[in-house]
């Protein structure tokens, strides 16, 4: 018996092998059927894929056999992988290399052998496609090229596993990259809140107190001015605190209540107390209500906040002088409510209307507006998420000839998600 030497790139070659990481796995459907169809093509009852390990030869798969694996110094694919061409032995027992060989004088009783290398990375040797017989034979042209095309594709379920391996790898680690940034966000969330809610109290206080205090009589002017600062400052700063809540938590923790109640009352409400905002300011103020519904089922003070946010962001940028503020309210067909806050402010681009209402910052290539900065982007996040908790719309657009119209639909009976009754 003659044993094969080493293949000449022996340590690359056996790097590229375990780089495949295909050693002693499971059977796997796509080696296996073209395993089969080697052996009826050759008409041989063995067929084997054979990959040459450091000191054994192992099957990948087998039709035929029942071993798992052999010892390399025996292997006829040991011989094969020194070669690019198919290696064929048509008559062990004639063959001096093999007619003493184990596999040749006992069980499997090989005689017969013709093997094509298979290739990996690199273009390195890593085993063979072979078929077996138990009787010496050759094999005839066409069936000689068969078994050089099925290596082909034994070559390319080896490249096409590693590949899928590799995927498979990398999205385990955006998965884990992903929860990582996932308990990070929820651990600053958490934060924020603990934070945003030791700042309500306090607000509150300040809020009250400074409206105490606008309502004295004989208050001096400049104090009573300092003091409605004061009050529209904590104002402003505890929808702040209220919208980041709202909008940082999940859809579950936006608080619901619904209830049916006239909406002509919600928005002379709205409109007194902004109105009273406008004391120092020569913005001008319109109402327009034409409500053939006036009863709505919704949840009353998430309502509230939601215009007062429109207004508020209206007013940051609307500007001084004759520059107008518009709300308005009908029913444009039964069935639904519609609310409407227009200014004279700045326009909004085309392009930066998508993520108006999101939450989160842009990134540097995301458009922005100006008018979804900071506290507001949060306010406006805030009212998405009012609105489509009832089942209704928000969107943006255009207010002829200058300006834009802040745009609500709802419907007057309610089926939002968040809607607990009935």
């Amino acid at each position: 018996m003659k044993v094969a030497p080493p293949h000449p790139q022996e340590e690359a070659r056996l790097a590229a092998l375990d780089t495949l990481e295909i050693l002693d796995t499971m059977p796997e459907a796509g080696f296996d059927e073209l395993t089969r169809l080697a052996s009826r093509l050759c008409e041989t009852p063995i067929a084997l894929v054979s990959l040459v390990d450091h000191y054994r030869q192992w099957f990948k798969s087998r039709v035929g056999l029942d071993t798992p694996e052999t010892p390399r110094d025996f292997a006829f694919c040991a011989h094969a992988i020194l070669g690019e061409q198919l290696f064929v032995v048509e008559d062990a027992h004639k063959d001096e290399r093999f007619h003493d060989n184990p596999l040749v004088t006992e069980g499997p009783h090989v005689r017969f052998y013709a093997g094509i290398p298979i290739r990996g990375l690199g273009g390195l040797n890593m085993g063979t496609l072979c078929v077996i017989d138990h009787e010496p034979r050759q094999l005839t042209r066409e069936q000689a090229e068969a078994l050089g095309v099925l290596g082909r594709q034994v070559e390319a379920q080896l490249l096409l596993r590693l590949r899928v391996r590799e995927l498979e790898r990398r999205e385990e680690e955006l998965r884990s990259q992903r929860d990582t940034l996932a308990s990070v966000q929820h651990q600053k969330d958490e934060l924020i809140q603990r934070v945003m809610r030791d700042f309500k109290a306090p607000l509150t206080s300040i809020l009250t107190n400074a409206t105490f205090m606008l309502y004295r009589p004989h208050l001096h002017e400049e104090l009573q001015r300092t003091t409605r600062d004061i009050r529209d400052a904590a104002d402003g700063l505890q929808r702040t605190v209220s919208n980041l809540l709202d909008a940082s938590g999940d859809e579950s923790s936006l608080p619901f209540d619904a209830a049916r109640f006239d909406v002509n009352l919600l928005l002379s409400e709205v409109a007194r107390d902004f109105q009273q905002r406008l004391v120092s300011s020569p913005r001008r103020f319109i109402q327009s209500v034409k409500l053939a519904e006036p009863l709505i089922t919704a949840d009353r003070e998430l309502l509230r906040r939601t215009l007062v946010n429109l207004l508020d962001n209206s007013f940051q940028y609307t500007a001084l002088g004759s520059s107008k503020i518009t709300l308005e309210a009908a029913n444009p067909e039964p069935g639904l409510l519609e609310l409407r806050v227009r200014d004279e402010g700045p326009g909004i681009a085309a392009a930066a209307r998508a993520n108006l209402f999101d939450a989160h910052l842009p990134d540097a290539h995301t458009p922005g507006s100006g008018r979804a900065e900071g506290g507001n982007r949060l306010a406006l996040a805030f009212c998405r998420r009012a609105v489509q908790a009832h089942g209704g719309w928000i969107w943006v657009e255009d207010n002829h000839p200058k300006g834009v119209a802040f745009c609500i639909r709802l419907p007057v009976l309610p089926h939002g998600p968040l809607f607990s009754g009935s």
